[in-house]
Formats: structure tokens, C-alpha cells, sequence
């Protein structure tokens, strides 16, 4: 017999289907998650100092660096990189603010800027469907983050995996060490609390010594509970939640400039009173600030027990070791990566220990807030800085290299200037004090030395003067 015709079944089945295709919509529609991390290198109290490294970026991206003699595409350098994870978005706006004594010396892809803030606008955030608009070359440190799977950012069928963004600023956190028998002797200058305080000391055999602290309080106070973003990473997109958490973190934000203000008023009034004696050059826009004297720690500041941490080890080993700490900021695999590669590069010297400490995230938002319009689901933002001259041994060790600029042999002469050359910045102020040395040729060679240290040949890098180079030609290729 046959079965009569209903009319509800197709319509059930077209139900059901359209059912399962919400269902289906639903387990796909992942929160949109924009990540900031950035890498600083920290010397003379300024980070990303223009004469601290050299540019290692594509030529496009136009940098104000100087670049080195060779290409050296495959080296990582200090900066920073916004990605963009889960659901595609229409019409976003990236703006990133600094105060005026900061300087930009790289942007990509090209966008709107002004002395204190850039800005990004009208970007599609959409799934991968090409490669990027401009080739980078093969070699390209940054072409891992292109290959990540991040969404695209498409302006204008213009496309790209990340914003980038290389900038100079003012920090107002470091740490000063004593040697210790089993270790050091560790303090933070800073008004802020610090976090993921690692020393790497070289031992001379291609392997490092580390010793580890979680967190050291801000300069003469307890540690204060971490700021972190969980309410914005976790709570739903309703319109006030990430509104009211960011709210928050702007309010934390401004008591840690309040407090590093008042350490820093009697400096700024010295300086303003500088400015207003007769004759006096005015500062100019944009100029690389003047790095600020490190502020003196009191004679009570609390110190903290580094303890050296199991065996010495490969630069290879210590770098894995910070993908769970990344990991539990809320970065991915594609951060990650790209914070251990800068960290491979510039975190270990061969001759003096260095430091690598994460900042507070209340820190991050005074230093340079960062708003993208309309709100994501998330904001992770981390911010690693690497500083340079915090060896108790290195004052000492560059004392005794500057007599060697005057050795009877021209061999150990030119020695010893390149290596306080590549001791760079490190060895400004103990340079500054030798200039009126009473060995002519050792006081010669010092003047040499700081020339070319504070003014880096540019190696046919456009632009003179530190002046901003504009994009003479379309940032992206059509």
C-alpha cells in the first residue's frame, strides 16, 4: 500500500536542517580576540632607543633605524604586533596613543598618524582568502606571523596578517642587582609591580645561568593583586561588560601614573625651569627623549633573593620556558613564537647577564593605551622588556676596557672600541665621564666612540636628522 503524501515532512526535514545550521553557525562563531605583545629593549631608562639596535624590518616598511651593513632578514627585533582571532568584523578601527616625548619609528601597514597616536581605520577583518598584498623577502622573520592562523586585515582589498608598530618610549620601571653568593640581589626603581623577573648570566661555554622571580613589588611597596583581563577575555560581548572591565583597567591605570608621577614631579619642574632660560632650545616634536636619571632607590627600598635555578643551560632551553608563562597571558602559538624569537635574539649577551621582566598591564594602558572600536570580545595585551646594563660586574668591566683605548698596540686598541661599540648604549654614561681623560689618545677614542654610538650611520636608510620618513610610494602593491 502506498503511503499517503504529508505535507509536514519536507517541512520537518527543512526544520531540522536549518536547525542543525544554526547549531553549526553557533559552534563556529568564536569570540573575536585581539592581541597586543610587545618587545622592548631597555637601556639608558628608554626603551626601543633608536641607537640600541638596528632595523631588521622589510625595506617597505620604511623604518627610521638605522640597518645593518648586511641584510639580516631573518633576525628578529624589539616591537610590537597586534593580531586579530575569531569572528570576522567590518569596519574596525585600531588607535594606539603615546604621549608626545615617544617616537614611531616604524608602522605597518601604512596609517594615519599624528605626534600622539596612530591610527588604523575602516580594517576588514576577514578569513584568509589570499596571500598579503606585499611580498616580504623569503627570509623575513615576520612571514611566520603571515602564515599564522590569524584573521586578515583587509583595507581596501588591501591585505595583511598584523599590525605592526615600532616605538620609542620612556619606561618607568627598571631593577637594579647586587651580587649575591647564590645569586642576586634584586630591586625594582619602579613605582609598579613587575612580573616574570628573569636574569640569564653567561657562563662562558654557550650556556646560561637564570635565576627567576614571579613578581617584585613596585619601589618601597607590598605587591599589589595582579591586574589581569579575565573579565574581559571570558564575559560575553553584551555591549557593557568588556565596557565596564576596561573601565577598570583605565581607572588602575591612572592611580600607576598618579604614583609615578609624584616620583617624577621635582623632575619635571628642573626641566621646565631648564626651558625657560634665555637661549635655551625649545624640544622638538617627536624628538628621541632625553633619558631620564634612573631614580635613587631609598636607603630601606626592599631587595629580593634571586636564587640561581638548576643547571646552566642553552639559550634554546631557557626561551622554551616562557611559553607557558605567555600562554597563561592568554597569547596563542603565533604570539608566542614570535616573542621567543625576538627573545633568542636579544635577550642573552655573551659577556654581561641581562634581564627580561613583564610589565603590569596597568602599566601598558598608561603607557600607550590601545582602543579598537567597536569593543572585542577580548583584549590581551603583554608587554616584555629586555634590559641591558644591570650587571653589577659591568660599570667595572667597561672601566677597564676604556683604558685599553689607550694601549701601545693599535690591535688592542681597535679591540676595545669595538667592543664598547657593541656595548652600545650600555656604556654611555661611564664613556661621558672619560671625555676629558688625561690620556689624550684614550680621550680621543672615547669622543670617536660616542659619536658613533649616538649618531649610527644610517647605511643610505632614508630621511636625515631623525625626521619622519613618509611612504613615497603606495604601502601595499595593487
Amino acid at each position: 500500500m502506498t503511503r499517503p503524501y504529508s505535507f509536514w515532512r519536507p517541512a520537518s526535514l527543512l526544520i531540522g536542517w536549518l536547525a542543525i545550521s544554526a547549531g553549526l553557525s553557533r559552534a563556529e562563531d568564536k569570540p573575536l580576540t585581539v592581541r597586543d605583545v610587545h618587545v622592548g629593549f631597555l637601556a639608558k631608562g628608554i626603551m626601543n632607543d633608536r641607537t640600541a639596535f638596528r632595523s631588521t624590518l622589510p625595506s617597505v616598511v620604511l623604518s627610521q633605524r638605522p640597518v645593518p651593513p648586511k641584510p639580516t632578514d631573518a633576525i628578529a627585533q624589539p616591537l610590537g604586533v597586534i593580531t586579530f582571532e575569531g569572528t570576522p568584523a567590518e569596519n574596525v578601527d585600531v588607535m594606539l596613543e603615546y604621549d608626545n616625548s615617544a617616537r614611531m619609528m616604524a608602522r605597518w601597514p601604512h596609517t594615519d598618524m599624528r605626534s600622539t597616536r596612530s591610527l588604523w581605520r575602516k580594517l576588514n577583518l576577514v578569513q584568509p582568502p589570499a596571500a598579503p598584498s606585499t611580498a616580504f623577502p623569503p627570509a623575513s622573520w615576520l612571514n611566520s606571523l603571515r602564515q599564522a592562523d590569524r584573521l586578515t586585515l583587509d583595507q581596501e582589498k588591501r591585505l595583511e596578517k598584523f599590525i605592526l608598530y615600532d616605538i620609542t618610549l620612556r619606561s618607568p620601571n627598571s631593577v637594579e642587582l647586587d651580587a649575591a653568593d647564590t645569586g642576586y640581589k634584586a630591586r625594582n626603581v619602579g613605582e609598579s609591580a613587575i612580573h616574570d623577573v628573569t636574569v640569564y648570566r653567561p657562563m662562558g661555554n654557550g650556556k646560561y645561568r637564570t635565576a627567576y622571580l614571579k613578581e617584585i613589588p613596585g619601589m618601597g611597596k607590598s605587591a599589589a593583586p595582579p591586574v589581569t583581563t579575565p573579565a574581559i577575555e571570558t564575559t560575553p560581548n553584551d555591549g557593557t561588560a568588556p565596557a565596564r572591565a576596561r573601565e577598570e583597567l583605565k581607572v588602575k591605570a591612572q592611580a600607576a601614573a598618579e604614583q609615578q608621577a609624584k616620583v617624577q614631579a621635582i623632575r619635571a619642574v628642573k626641566v621646565a625651569v631648564a626651558q625657560l632660560v634665555p637661549g635655551a632650545p625649545p624640544t622638538a616634536e617627536g624628538a628621541t627623549p632625553t633619558p631620564p636619571a634612573a631614580p635613587a632607590a631609598p636607603a630601606n627600598a626592599p631587595q629580593h633573593d634571586m636564587v640561581w635555578a638548576g643547571e646552566e643551560q642553552t639559550r634554546a632551553e631557557l626561551i622554551a620556558l616562557w611559553e607557558p608563562l605567555l600562554a597563561a597571558q592568554g597569547l596563542g602559538a603565533a604570539e608566542i613564537a614570535h616573542v621567543q624569537s625576538i627573545l633568542l635574539a636579544h635577550a642573552f649577551d655573551k659577556t654581561s647577564a641581562r634581564i627580561v621582566f613583564r610589565l603590569d598591564p596597568a602599566v601598558i594602558e598608561s603607557l600607550a593605551p590601545l582602543e579598537v572600536t567597536p569593543q572585542p570580545d577580548k583584549l590581551v595585551r603583554v608587554w616584555l622588556m629586555i634590559l641591558d646594563g644591570a650587571d653589577p660586574e659591568i660599570k667595572t668591566r667597561i672601566a677597564q676596557i676604556i683604558t685599553e683605548l689607550g694601549d701601545p698596540s693599535y690591535e688592542k686598541r681597535m679591540a676595545a672600541k669595538a667592543q664598547l661599540l657593541k656595548l652600545g648604549p650600555v656604556a654611555v654614561p661611564v664613556l661621558n665621564g672619560e671625555k676629558a681623560n688625561k690620556d689624550p689618545e684614550i680621550a680621543f677614542r672615547v669622543e670617536e666612540i660616542l659619536e658613533e654610538v649616538q649618531n649610527p650611520t644610517d647605511q643610505g636608510q632614508p630621511g636625515e636628522d631623525g625626521e619622519e620618513v613618509e611612504a613615497a610610494i603606495e604601502f601595499f602593491d595593487q
